[in-house]
């Protein structure tokens, strides 16, 4: 009987734990008034997870790399993560071509927008962002995108490396 009545004093002990690492594997991202995705600072995260990566310029004026949300996944696909790039910018519709070994091959048919218009800031952290994310696919270590070349910005194949200033 002591034995039945340990068992059961113990049991809610082992779900409660459970139930919190659970919750912190099944991390929601959090949209603060902007519409900016963030990671709630009390919740630890894998350092395994893939993550949607954005840009922005430091107090040096440098590029910067931010893990702005984790990625399930499920979402980890080439077309499910060129959907959410064409998502936040829609005037730079990027498209599939293919994946070769550890490279994956893009192209942007309408580059006016990126060549022309955003700037060489924008240009460059719209490509180290496209590289990053499509990089976050398994195996691809190598973006080619290709374009219409323009002011400020030219098609090549990307990695990581290319962008690097800091990581954030």
């Amino acid at each position: 009987m002591r034995n039945i009545f340990m068992a059961i004093c113990v049991m809610p002990i082992f779900f409660s734990c459970e139930t919190k690492t659970n919750q912190a594997e099944k991390v929601a991202a959090v949209s603060d008034t902007a519409g900016n995705y963030k990671i709630p600072d009390s919740i630890n995260i894998k350092t395994d997870s893939h993550y949607f990566w954005t840009s922005e310029t430091d107090q040096k004026n440098r590029l910067v790399m931010k893990k702005e949300m984790p990625i399930s996944i499920d979402s980890l696909t080439p077309a499910s993560m060129i959907k959410m790039i064409n998502t936040f910018y829609p005037e730079v519709a990027v498209e599939f071509i293919r994946i070769s070994n550890d490279s994956i091959f893009v192209k942007i048919p309408k580059s006016i927008y990126l060549t022309e218009r955003m700037g060489s800031s924008g240009a460059e952290a719209y490509l180290a962002e496209l590289t990053y994310n499509l990089s976050e696919l398994k195996n691809i270590n190598y973006v080619d995108v290709r374009f219409k070349a323009g002011d400020h910005a030219s098609p090549a194949t990307f990695t990581r490396t290319d962008f690097i200033h800091e990581k954030n």
